[in-house]
């Protein structure tokens, strides 16, 4: 095992033809088929653009850019050399009573971090040398069933197009994997994490591996990739495991089947929606809505979000996040010169995120949170209706300037949404009246959260479950915020 170095500041809808085959699940032994890869010597790049901006940036404009504010984490995390991180991932075993954090950056590195519950927090560097940003990581041990027989993976995966895995108790290297162009995200098979997705928005293909054998299993590929217009941005496999779902830049959504390769449907959004053949890019994915989990919910770089039941292959709604002709018109009711130049004036506004609510709370809500700094909460039942605007505002309400939504992410037992901003804050939100629970602050200002994750601690007889939130900055750092959730079922109640 290797040793760590102690660091406190590391730092309904229309029902699906039941005549449809059903799918079996894919994983069979002896029938693993390995794709043979073609091996090339990747070579260090040079300095990154980021990586000279970070050393070099020192005006007076980029310094009041992170101009202080109140810090409420508990742990700062400070290990990649001031360079953004711009993924995060986290695990908590209840058992051994610790936190662990994976972390990926522009400095070419990633690091894993172990919390205890004393908060000694220790941090190693994952030892594989990446040639290109460290964009993506996972870790497979919450879908780890049988812990005896089933070996725990941490995947961190890279712009280079290479992926390290690693045992998440140690930091001990497993295997490389040869991979896509660049990876783009990483996500485990739902249904013991030993099956890994990866995708690239370079070369627009899909890689599935089964991590015990390391080999490729299927490399899907059908989205259109031209020059930079195209490429795949998220995936995901469907809850019960037997699909893999993919979104890219071509604006499709397409569903694949895990064991042939093919393509089981192709889902033409955004051409389709908007009947002129204009293609918006997808950038963001969520799985399991609906009573019966199968809604997904794809944003767009055209400020619209895309619903669709996947056993029916139909799309069920559009939700307009960002209505531009909205926009215009009332500017033109408030006086606005009719000349105005729509390109200077109206800004497209990007779904950055969306999600699900927990099946306890409403399986029919889901939210989006866009580039124009709103969260917004729909109810699919009620012909996809927005029920929630969620806008921050000062004491006098003023609408306060919080930037754009990065990443949000529902409580898994609250009727409460995480939502991480440009302005390097996370905040909740009250789901049932859209009221803000809470603001949690990193101690500089616009230090832009790139990735957030949060876990929720089973605490000890006669203690309140606690909720960790570890957000992931454009400065290097990360931060560790705790919340008593007795604590934020209070906020709640208090007038806003």
């Amino acid at each position: 095992m290797s040793d760590f170095n102690s660091n406190q500041q590391a730092s309904s809808y229309d029902k699906p033809n039941n005549n449809e085959e059903e799918e079996e699940s894919f994983i069979k032994d002896g029938e693993a088929i390995e794709v043979e890869v073609n091996d090339e010597d990747g070579t260090p790049m040079d300095l990154d653009d980021e990586e000279e901006d970070a050393l070099e940036d020192t005006s007076a404009d980029a310094l009041r850019t992170h101009e202080e504010t109140l810090d409420m984490s508990i742990q700062t995390i400070d290990s990649h050399n001031r360079l953004p991180i711009y993924a995060v991932a986290s695990h908590y075993d209840n058992e051994d009573r610790c936190l662990s954090i994976v972390t990926g950056g522009g400095d070419d590195k990633a690091y894993l971090h172990k919390l205890d519950d004393e908060g000694n927090l220790q941090t190693m560097h994952l030892c594989h040398v990446h040639a290109d940003s460290v964009c993506c990581v996972a870790i497979n041990e919450k879908f780890v069933t049988d812990a005896i027989n089933t070996q725990k993976f941490l995947a961190v995966g890279g712009y280079d197009g290479t992926i390290a895995l690693y045992k998440p108790q140690s930091g001990e290297k497993v295997q490389l994997l040869d991979g896509p162009t660049d990876v783009e995200f990483l996500s485990f098979h739902p249904k013991g994490g030993s099956v890994l997705l990866a995708g690239s928005i370079s070369d627009g293909t899909v890689w599935m591996y089964h991590l015990p054998t390391s080999k490729c299993l299927q490399v899907f590929v059908g989205h259109e990739c031209n020059g930079e217009s195209g490429g795949v941005t998220r995936g995901s496999f469907t809850p019960d495991g037997k699909f893999a779902l993919t979104v890219g830049m071509d604006g499709t959504m397409r569903l694949w089947a895990p064991r042939t390769g093919m393509c089981k449907h192709v889902f033409r959004l955004t051409e389709e929606e908007s009947g002129d053949g204009d293609v918006s890019g997808l950038i963001c994915l969520a799985l399991g809505g609906g009573v019966d989990s199968q809604l997904a919910i794809a944003g767009g770089d055209n400020g619209k979000a895309y619903v669709v039941h996947l056993q029916a292959k139909k799309l069920v709604a559009v939700l307009r996040h960002f209505d531009p002709l909205q926009v215009t018109n009332s500017m033109t009711k408030a006086g606005r010169d009719d000349n105005y130049d729509d390109d200077e004036e109206v800004l497209m506004v990007g779904i950055e995120a969306v999600g699900f609510a927990p099946k306890g709370l409403n399986p029919n809500w889901v939210a989006t949170g866009g580039s124009d700094g709103i969260l917004k909460i729909w109810d699919l039942a009620m012909d996809a209706q927005c029920r929630q605007s969620c806008t921050a505002k000062d004491g006098n309400g003023a609408t306060i300037e919080t930037g754009g939504v990065t990443r949000l992410c529902w409580h898994p037992t609250l009727p409460v949404i995480f939502a991480s901003y440009t302005d390097g804050a996370v905040r909740l939100w009250d789901a049932k009246n859209g009221n803000l629970v809470h603001t949690l602050t990193c101690g500089k200002h616009n230090n832009q959260i790139n990735d957030f994750s949060i876990e929720i601690l089973v605490e000890k007889e006669n203690q309140p479950a606690n909720t960790i939130v570890i957000s992931a900055h454009d400065d290097g750092t990360a931060k560790i915020f705790r919340l008593d959730n007795t604590d934020i079922l209070s906020k709640m109640h208090q007038e806003p």
